[in-house]
C-alpha cells in the first residue's frame, strides 16, 4: 500500500470561501490531509464597526473535513504582525513533520514560525495568495524596495507558488516568481451551494419582488457589500440618473457608513432604490435571484471580489471595475459583461442604458456568465493543490 503524503494547510481562521476547498482535499486519497487553524474567529459573533452589529456566519465552516485549532496567544487577533502567535506550530512541524504545508500570508509572526521551521526541517512549502499589482510597485521609496527584497526572497524559499486569477500570476511575476515554479488556484465560490439556492428562488421572482415593493417588471441592478467611500457607491447612483431610470431599480445588499448617503442621493435624483442591510450567506441568495445586472465599482483595487462569481451562478450579466484582478479572468468583454473605468460616469451609464434596453442581450450575456464561472471551483482548487504536490514530488527524484 502507497504511504499518503502528510499535508497540512495552515489558515488564520475559518472563511466562508475557503471551507469548500477544504472538504474537496479530504476526498483525495493520496493525502493524510488535515487543516491547522491558527485562531477561531469567524465561529464565534463578531462585532463589525462598518455595520454597528455583531456578524456571525450562518453557514457551518468546520463540516467535512479534518481539522485543528491551535491555540492562539494574542491579545489583538484582528491585525497587525502579532495577530497571530502560535507556538504549537513547533509541534505541528518539528514532532508531527508534515511532508507538505500549504500557507498564504507573510503578514504575522506564525507565518515567521512556519517558514524557518518548514526550511528547517527540509519540509516542501506550497505559497499561495490573491494580492495584485497597484501601480505603485516601481515607486523608488524605502518602503517598497524593501518589500520588493522582502518578498522575492520569501518567494525563493518556497517550492510552488499559487495564484488565484491572472492579476495575482502577474504580481507573482514581478516578485521574481518563474512560471515553472506556478500553478493555479482558481478564486471561486461554493456554484453548487448558489445553484441549488436559486432553484429554490426561480420560482417565487414576483413574490419577492412584491415583497421588497420592486415593480415586476423594474430591470433590478443589484450591489452586494459593505457601503463605504472605496465602493464609489456615489458614482453607481450619478449614472443611473444619467438616464432614463424610471423601470430601473437598485438593490442594495450590505451595510456601511455610505448607506444614509446613498439613501439620500437617491431620493434626490428620484431613483427607485431598495435597501435591505446585511444579508448572511444563506439569505443573499434571494436578491440575486430577482436580478438583472451585478456591478461593483470599487475605486481601489479589489483583488478577487467573490461577490462577482457569487453574481455570475444566478446568470447575471456584470459590470465591473477594472481595477479587479479576476476581471480578466471571469469577464468576457461585450459576451458577459463589461469592465469599466470606476470614475468614467458616461461609460457606466451606456452600459447600463444598453442593458436595460436590451434585456435579451443582458439574459444571454448571464448565461454566458454561468458558462465561465463553471469553470471556477473548489474542485478545481484542490486537483491544483494536489498537482502542486505531485510536482513537488516529482522534482524529489
Amino acid at each position: 500500500m502507497t504511504k499518503k503524503i502528510k499535508f497540512y494547510y495552515f489558515a488564520p481562521h475559518p472563511v466562508q470561501y475557503h471551507y469548500g476547498i477544504y472538504k474537496e482535499l479530504s476526498k483525495l486519497g493520496n493525502l493524510d490531509f488535515n487543516v491547522i487553524y491558527e485562531d477561531d474567529i469567524g465561529l464565534k459573533p463578531t462585532y463589525v464597526e462598518e455595520f454597528k452589529k455583531e456578524i456571525k456566519w450562518d453557514i457551518d465552516l468546520l463540516d467535512g473535513y479534518p481539522y485543528e485549532f491551535m491555540k492562539n496567544y494574542s491579545s489583538k487577533p484582528h491585525g497587525g504582525f502579532f495577530a497571530r502567535v502560535n507556538f504549537g506550530i513547533f509541534k505541528k512541524i518539528l514532532i508531527e513533520k508534515p511532508d507538505v504545508i500549504l500557507f498564504k500570508t507573510y503578514t504575522n509572526i506564525t507565518d515567521f514560525f512556519i517558514m524557518f521551521l518548514a526550511k528547517l526541517t527540509r519540509t516542501k512549502i506550497i505559497f499561495r495568495g490573491e494580492a495584485t499589482l497597484r501601480g505603485t510597485e516601481n515607486n523608488p521609496t524605502f518602503k517598497q524596495k524593501l518589500k520588493y527584497i522582502f518578498l522575492k526572497n520569501w518567494l525563493k524559499m518556497c517550492d510552488v507558488v499559487m495564484y488565484s486569477c491572472s492579476g495575482n500570476k502577474d504580481y507573482w511575476k514581478f516578485y521574481g516568481v518563474e512560471e515553472s515554479k506556478m500553478l493555479p488556484i482558481p478564486c471561486a465560490v461554493d456554484n453548487i451551494f448558489f445553484r441549488n439556492k436559486r432553484k429554490q428562488y426561480i420560482s417565487k421572482e414576483d413574490n419577492i419582488k412584491k415583497e421588497l415593493g420592486i415593480d415586476k417588471d423594474d430591470f433590478v441592478i443589484i450591489y452586494v457589500s459593505r457601503m463605504n467611500s472605496n465602493k464609489n457607491l456615489e458614482t453607481l447612483v450619478e449614472s443611473i440618473n444619467n438616464i432614463e431610470h424610471k423601470n430601473i431599480n437598485l438593490l442594495f445588499v450590505g451595510d456601511g457608513p455610505e448607506k444614509e448617503k446613498i439613501e439620500s442621493l437617491c431620493e434626490e435624483y428620484s431613483i427607485k432604490s431598495t435597501f435591505v442591510g446585511f444579508k448572511n450567506i444563506s439569505e443573499i441568495s434571494k436578491f440575486y435571484s430577482i436580478s438583472d445586472l451585478f456591478l461593483l465599482l470599487s475605486k481601489d483595487f479589489e483583488n478577487s471580489p467573490k461577490v462577482l462569481n457569487e453574481a455570475m451562478n444566478f446568470e447575471l450579466p456584470v459590470i465591473i471595475t477594472n481595477l479587479a484582478g479576476t476581471v480578466k479572468d471571469l469577464v468576457e468583454e461585450d459576451k458577459n459583461g463589461y469592465s469599466v473605468n470606476p470614475l468614467d460616469i458616461n461609460e457606466i451609464s451606456k452600459k447600463i442604458d444598453y442593458l436595460n434596453k436590451n434585456r435579451n442581450i443582458a439574459k444571454q450575456m448571464g448565461q454566458k456568465s454561468l458558462d465561465i464561472v463553471n469553470e471556477w471551483t473548489f474542485e478545481k482548487d484542490a486537483y491544483f493543490i494536489n498537482e502542486a504536490i505531485k510536482k513537488i514530488y516529482e522534482e524529489k527524484q
